[in-house]
């Protein structure tokens, strides 16, 4: 990899950064709705008070003086107070984000490793009854709607049969001194219905691509080689086909871990899941921009972040990927 290649990563990835950020600040302007009045409907009614809570939260300075103010406070963090919570937004987004990480490390790591290993014995079983099942099967769950999914595990596993809790993050009323097996056995009781259900809305597009992108490889002229080699078909299987088949399987993961902060919207709604999801539904219904704010950019420059390390990554993983 050149240092040119690298520098022209860089700059096309402050360019986006720079319309990310321009176009978060310009959406929420252009929300229907009066943010002061979802504060307090009696400051709508009073001129003096308004202007008092405009001024409090910066609405009152013109829109390029709000751009400039705007932009400080992303690079620096300081996200100014919630409208909803009445607290510093990253002192709750802090929170929270650490809450739909758990989800996410419970959740994601289990759907790419079910997604991945499907998708091998399936298209290792191309056509045969093996593969006709599992294909069957992702495409039956993957269709069906994540909210739904949730709501069907919560009925059967949380209400029928009372295997596990269905709401919070912790039993309500419960406070623990410090992380010890009690909080841990109680997180973990919580954390199994929505990671799971979590975990089979997201797997089907892992064990699709990695299906397919093994079918296709099992056609290429080196799989041929190798077999007249002498080697097993698993060899062929482990040592070629596998490692060449990850590469559009690569692509999905590195987005997914971009992603794991946002959790699934759905999923922590209906599990009531104290997490950035939740959040930011709760902030659009309450107009609360700073929230929404700092949620989409933290959520953009994760991605932003991992596109340009797969960039670099793919580098190194691809031998075919010739950088000048």
């Amino acid at each position: 990899m050149s240092l040119r290649y690298l520098s022209k990563r860089l700059m096309y990835t402050l360019f986006v950064f720079l319309f990310v950020v321009t176009f978060n600040f310009v959406l929420f302007r252009m929300m229907p709705g009066d943010p002061v009045a979802m504060l307090s409907k009696e400051v709508v009614s009073d001129p003096e008070a308004r202007a008092a809570m405009e001024k409090l939260y910066g609405l009152d300075k013109p829109l390029p003086i709000q751009f400039l103010n705007y932009l400080k406070s992303m690079i620096t963090f300081d996200f100014g107070q919630s409208f909803q919570y009445r607290e510093d937004v990253w002192t709750v987004l802090k929170d929270k984000i650490a809450n739909t990480l758990i989800l996410g490390a419970a959740s994601v790591p289990l759907s790419i490793i079910i997604g991945v290993v499907g998708g091998i014995i399936a298209g290792a079983n191309h056509g045969k009854k093996t593969d006709i099942g599992i294909t069957s099967f992702t495409m039956l769950v993957y269709a069906v709607p994540s909210f739904w999914l949730a709501m069907i595990f919560l009925l059967i596993f949380g209400v029928k049969l009372g295997w596990a809790p269905f709401n919070g993050m912790l039993t309500a009323g419960v406070q623990y001194e410090s992380v010890n097996w009690a909080y841990l056995k109680d997180l973990f009781r919580h954390l199994a219905l929505p990671a799971i259900s979590y975990a089979l809305a997201c797997f089907g597009s892992y064990l699709m691509i990695m299906r397919g992108s093994i079918v296709d490889i099992y056609g290429e002229d080196f799989v041929l080689t190798a077999r007249a080699k002498g080697l097993s078909e698993r060899q062929v299987r482990n040592r070629h086909i596998v490692p060449n088949a990850m590469l559009p399987t690569t692509n999905m993961i590195v987005m997914s871990l971009a992603f794991i902060i946002t959790g699934a919207f759905s999923i922590e709604v209906l599990f009531t899941w104290p997490g950035m999801g939740r959040v930011m539904v709760d902030s659009v219904m309450r107009r609360d921009y700073p929230m929404l704010q700092a949620s989409n950019y933290i959520i953009a420059l994760m991605v932003i972040i991992a596109n340009f390390v797969l960039d670099i990554l793919y580098t190194y993983i691809d031998p075919r990927v010739r950088v000048e």
